[in-house]
């Protein structure tokens, strides 16, 4: 969707009260919104095993993986948590994110990107079936999003309730829409541990994430 188009929409919205009052995006350093930085929101669930973005150009990579249904569609509070980790990530703290709504256009998911002022910059596109932005939409987010700052990547630790977020985001990624976030708790040298449950609430795998970068451990 073109940017004067998006900026259209999202008069339409604020004019007829459809927008709800922005959430503020939690603040924290982290790197730029690139690849590396994606990792943890780019890979698939496999029996169990959340894997990264490497052979992303390769068959069965990235790419084709953009095109896969998840088993239930994403939903407009999903995509929320995605967009409010990223720019928690990324630590852009002079954009929130607003409402998140089902688009005029079947299937898609519209999720408004606000300044400080509750002016909308962006209205970010996710399909539901994917649980994805089209790769154009992900490209104009990212112009928007700081650059990183790498003497600083590492000077940080994300408060409970940021690693709850980006726990939440990881499921909602890696989970298929099958997977769900069964609990986070802290472990005595400050990292913390994710419980993964499936709908049924049986533990499908627990995840240590580190409270500096915000992604598991290896």
């Amino acid at each position: 969707m073109k940017r004067n188009n998006k900026l259209k929409l999202a008069a339409v919205l604020i004019a007829s009260g459809v927008i709800a009052t922005p959430i503020a995006a939690q603040a924290g350093q982290g790197g730029h919104g690139g690849p590396g930085e994606w990792s943890m929101f780019g890979g698939d669930h496999h029996g169990g095993k959340f894997d990264g973005d490497r052979g992303d150009h390769r068959k069965g990579g990235k790419f084709d993986r953009e095109n896969r249904e998840r088993a239930v569609p994403l939903t407009p509070a999903e995509a929320r948590i995605l967009i409010d980790a990223m720019l928690l990530k990324t630590g852009t703290i002079d954009l929130k994110t607003g409402d998140a709504l089902m688009a005029e256009e079947p299937g898609k998911i519209d999720v408004l990107v606000v300044n400080a002022q509750g002016g909308v910059v962006e209205v970010v596109k996710f399909d539901a079936k994917t649980g994805r932005m089209d790769r154009d939409e992900r490209h104009d987010l990212r112009k928007l999003l700081p650059r990183p700052d790498k003497a600083e990547r590492y000077n940080r630790k994300f408060t409970a309730d940021q690693m709850n977020l980006l726990a939440s985001a990881m499921v909602i990624r890696f989970g298929n829409g099958e997977l769900k976030l069964g609990g986070l708790a802290e472990t005595p040298r400050g990292t913390y541990t994710a419980t993964v449950t499936n709908q049924a609430g049986d533990i499908v795998r627990e995840i240590e994430l580190s409270s500096v970068t915000g992604r598991p451990i290896s």
